[in-house]
């Protein structure tokens, strides 16, 4: 081969190396990555456009058998058109080196697979780039992202159901504390009443006994100095 043909061929097949090497233009995901199957679920495409222009276009096509529900969201200044299997966002712009998310409803994958979302990208000056981004439907239960707000009930009807369960325990040990606290100072108030009336009774007679002796001692005194007297 001519010398000039083999450097020819050796720069061409370096460019094509290094066009195949070249960064992509933009980055997409999809969040969640997975979520239970066969109900209606929220999602959201994520762009950051790594190109050097504008994003101005961002198109979405579902997999076979996942059409698209009614509910879109659109950034500010985006206007959506959307159809059972695309959904194509126009009339923004996602600034190079920025990143944007739209919002998307699917009505449900039948059963557990992988699905695989066809996203365009159109910049400013016609250039489109293609893309595919998976996510995973996934049987219910077995870790597909759960709903905040059945989570929420859940943790509170646990929460509630150990707060009755150990209430009406802590609740009758408390009852029967004071109750028992309450009697004891009951029968001791009522012993030191008995022992007091009782102390207070004995005291009463020992002084009347003291009393009535003293009186006859007083009268045969007296007895004494009137029988002196009658001997007078």
């Amino acid at each position: 081969m001519h010398p000039r043909s083999t450097f020819v061929a050796a720069v061409a097949t370096l460019a094509a190396v290094l066009a195949s090497a070249a960064p992509a233009s933009a980055h997409e995901e999809i969040s969640p990555k997975t979520f239970p199957a066969g109900q209606a679920t929220f999602l959201t495409l994520t762009v950051a456009n790594e190109a050097s222009v504008d994003l101005v276009r961002v198109a979405l096509r579902a997999p076979a058998g996942v059409a698209f529900a009614e509910a879109t969201r659109s950034p500010a200044g985006w206007a959506v058109a959307a159809t059972d299997d695309t959904v194509t966002w126009t009339g923004g712009a996602v600034k190079p080196h920025t990143f944007e998310s739209w919002g998307f409803e699917i009505g449900g994958a039948d059963q557990p697979a992988t699905l695989a979302y066809r996203v365009t990208l159109g910049y400013a000056g016609g250039k489109t780039d293609e893309h595919e981004v998976e996510v995973t439907a996934v049987a219910p239960g077995t870790g597909g992202t759960a709903s905040p707000a059945t989570t929420s009930t859940t943790t509170a009807t646990a929460t509630s159901g150990a707060t009755s369960a150990t209430s009406p325990t802590t609740a009758a040990a408390g009852s029967e504390s004071n109750s028992d606290s309450d009697s004891g100072l009951a029968a001791a108030a009522l012993v030191i009443s008995i022992v007091a009336f009782v102390l207070a009774a004995g005291a009463l007679v020992a002084g009347r006994r003291r009393g009535n002796g003293q009186a006859p001692s007083r009268t045969s005194g007296e007895g004494t100095s009137g029988g002196a007297a009658q001997d007078w």
